[in-house]
């Protein structure tokens, strides 16, 4: 009997010795989970599923890649990096200084187009961004990008350089025009209940803004925008009109927005979603609607409205939806 109880115990912890050695193995990619009470980066306020963000914190010299996936938010891998060669936030040209702000990647070069100072693959983002160009900075071509040379901290003319390793494994990650890049001196990190109202708040005013466009009036839509900053609305009355239009058809025009990413940086939230126009049972995607937002006396105000990339403008998209009754 005793030798039976030996045996079971024994394989019982066989059995947690194995489990502790294998689990790491079939862990889906070895993620970093933070735990329900701790603090969230607030860069990242919301990210569509199987996204992926890139915070660069110049501060500690380290690029890391997070990942929202069931409702977690996970750092899925970090890595060394070096920016600008100079501290402080890129103001001009020349100043080798790395920005900081909320920025997006609009290209992808492999080595055979590069020069040897850019690696093995390179990715420029879109600096100077609506809100830079609004502050009166200037400059262009800061990358992600590889290096044949040893990576050193503050190496750069202004860029984020990795190891070539390194950039080829990002790589993997990226989505243009999609994934967000988001430079700062230091992550700064806030509860996740914060984040939590914040993406209620900016959600609920989205959908609010977009009732504004299927159903409102011009001044309806207006009221989303700050007194500071005025969007094109030539476009409104033609838009009334081919709303009423498809009214009297039975079935209104209805926008959507889907994959809406929610970014933050020093007071201002940037927007990402691709937007949609249904007429009946057909929807024509418009493109990736981008919007720059404050919190102007407890109410978030729009202070820039862009297209990050646009398929087909709403008026054209409009007609050929509603092309029966034209």
């Amino acid at each position: 009997m005793l030798i039976q109880m030996g045996k079971k115990l024994f394989l019982n912890r066989l059995n947690l010795l194995l489990l502790i050695v294998v689990i790491p193995f079939f862990s889906p990619l070895n993620f970093i989970v933070f735990a329900v009470d701790q603090s969230f980066p607030s860069a990242v306020i919301k990210l569509p599923d199987n996204e992926n963000a890139i915070l660069v914190e110049k501060k500690s010299q380290t690029l890391f890649l997070y990942t929202f996936r069931a409702n977690d938010l996970f750092v899925r891998f970090q890595v060394p990096c070096s920016t600008g060669e100079v501290s402080g936030i890129k103001q001009m040209a020349g100043d080798k200084k790395t920005p900081e702000g909320v920025y997006f990647l609009k290209d992808e070069y492999e080595d055979k187009y590069l020069s040897p100072i850019y690696g093995k693959k390179a990715f420029p983002t879109d600096y100077p961004n609506f809100i830079d160009k609004k502050a009166g900075k200037n400059g262009s071509a800061i990358w992600i990008h590889g290096t044949n040379k040893k990576l050193k901290p503050m190496d750069s003319n202004g860029c984020i350089a990795l190891e070539n390793s390194n950039v080829l494994k990002l790589s993997d990650y990226i989505t243009l025009n999609s994934t967000p890049v988001i430079m700062v001196e230091e992550i700064d990190r806030i509860d996740r209940k914060i984040l939590a109202r914040q993406e209620e708040s900016i959600t609920l005013m989205l959908r609010q803004w977009i009732k504004a466009i299927e159903k409102g009036s011009y001044h309806d839509y207006l009221s989303f925008y700050s007194s500071e900053y005025l969007p094109d609305i030539s476009w409104w009355e033609q838009w009334r009109e081919i709303r009423k239009l498809a009214d009297n058809l039975g079935s209104g025009l209805k926008v959507k927005s889907d994959r809406t990413g929610i970014y933050y940086h020093d007071r201002v939230f940037v927007v990402l979603f691709d937007c949609f126009l249904i007429f009946e049972n057909n929807q024509t995607l418009l493109g990736q609607r981008k919007l720059f937002l404050e919190n102007q006396n407890s109410r978030y105000k729009i202070i820039g409205d862009i297209f990050q990339n646009i398929k087909i403008p709403l008026i054209a998209a409009a007609k050929t939806l509603v092309r029966p009754g034209l």
